[in-house]
């Protein structure tokens, strides 16, 4: 249920507290809880806090910042409390040029694309039970009533309760794996319900005893997670669900800095365990109709159901951040007047670029050729605050780094006993 604000206070009877809540550069959420008589005070001054943790795992210096809430975005979370997402201030009131969410305001203020951008979102996660395992094993949108799924409509209730229209939600492929699907929406608010519908998702499932986790590829052999957008817009799509010229240019944009654009929808050392892992992750630079393998999608639907389906991003992406890369990539297709390549149907694990007239590049294959193709790309870069990006590489950096100096069981297997 959104809120109501007059100025003075949050118009609900029994609300104790609320909670600001903001994002760090790599998607992680903070909050600062306020009694609700000083909401009106915070939404006037702002909120001292450390901004230095909107720098996450990068963290260096404490910086005194405020918190300013949108109360557009206020929403009653039951028991006395209440949520507000907000933006990150300087202490005299300018944007902070490393926030997130300023970030994605910015590149929507500027117009990258059609006004009437929505995205219907696909949020895939696991629910695992007490000794870490799979809460179930279910398949592919089987008809099975268990733990699981009654753990699933309950978040997509509560998610409903705060505002977030739950379009269906669903078994997916892996053991324990589920997906809730939610219904379009524009850019920020897009954004700021996916922050949200992960917290609940994680409330709802900690409630029943089980640890929900959306961390791209949990079990080797297994399915990974993605966070697939569906694109639509009036400028992009014809009636009849047919990609317009803009619509191809739009496309070609985002297959243009699809490379850079992994650094920002698959962020770390996990996702690329995802990618590159079967028919249905994308691996390569590639858009189709029917290939579920593609980068790319366009829809076969007609009508409202038409979209233009991104599948390159997993659950651990900054919502505000992946999607600012997609419209700024977008839009620099159609501002550039890029041209669209064929499309790609067949599954490109029998596929011999060589042997065909089709040439496509392959995604990055692990987090340091993502951040490398990122630096690369001008368009995305000169959209990202240096600041913003400085803090990102170093943090992502960093954890590539140790990653690489980790000794798996895998390696202890294979290696221990050789001569």
């Amino acid at each position: 249920m959104t809120a109501t604000f007059d100025g003075a206070g949050i118009e609900w009877d029994g609300v104790e507290w609320v909670s600001l809540t903001y994002v760090d550069v790599f998607g992680l959420g903070h909050s600062v809880t306020l009694p609700a008589a000083r909401f009106a005070t915070a939404v006037e001054r702002g909120e001292p806090i450390d901004g230095s943790t909107v720098e996450g795992r990068a963290r260096r210096l404490e910086t005194d910042m405020l918190l300013v809430p949108d109360p557009t975005t206020l929403v009653r979370t039951g028991d006395g409390l209440a949520r507000v997402a907000c933006n990150v201030v300087n202490l005299n009131g300018s944007p902070f040029a490393a926030d997130p969410r300023r970030i994605l305001q910015g590149v929507v203020e500027a117009g990258a694309v059609a006004s009437d951008w929505t995205a219907a979102p696909e949020l895939e996660f696991f629910l695992l039970d007490a000794d870490g395992g799979p809460v179930d094993r279910g398949g592919y949108l089987q008809e099975v009533e268990g733990l699981g799924i009654a753990v699933v409509r309950a978040a997509a209730a509560r998610m409903g309760a705060c505002g977030i229209d739950v379009a269906a939600c669903h078994l997916e492929t892996g053991p324990g794996q589920y997906e809730i699907d939610l219904a379009p929406q524009p850019a920020l608010p897009l954004a700021d319900s996916l922050i949200l519908a992960k917290q609940l998702v994680r409330e709802v499932a900690a409630e029943h005893g089980l640890r929900a986790t959306f961390m791209a590829r949990p079990w080797a052999g297994e399915p990974g997670s993605g966070l697939h957008l569906h694109q639509r817009s009036a400028r992009l799509l014809d009636p009849d669900g047919k990609l317009t010229d803009d619509g191809g240019r739009y496309v070609a944009g985002q297959l243009t800095h699809a490379r850079g654009l992994s650094a920002l929808a698959a962020p770390n050392v996990n996702s690329y365990k995802r990618l590159h892992s079967g028919h249905e992750a994308p691996g390569a630079v590639v858009w189709a109709q029917s290939n579920r393998g593609a980068l790319v999608r366009v829809s076969a639907y007609r009508g409202e159901g038409a979209s233009i389906e991104y599948r390159g991003a997993d659950p651990s992406a900054n919502p505000y951040l992946l999607i600012a890369g997609l419209l700024v990539a977008g839009a620099h297709g159609i501002e550039a007047d890029l041209e669209l390549p064929p499309p790609l149907e067949e599954d490109l694990q029998g596929f011999d670029p060589a042997a065909d007239s089709v040439r496509f590049e392959p995604l990055p294959r692990d987090l340091d050729q993502a951040l490398d193709a990122l630096l690369a790309d001008d368009v995305l870069v000169d959209a990202l605050d240096g600041q913003l990006l400085s803090r990102l590489m170093d943090g992502r950096r960093a954890e590539a780094d140790t990653y690489r100096g980790y000794v798996t069981a895998w390696e202890r297997a294979r290696y221990l006993d050789e001569p």
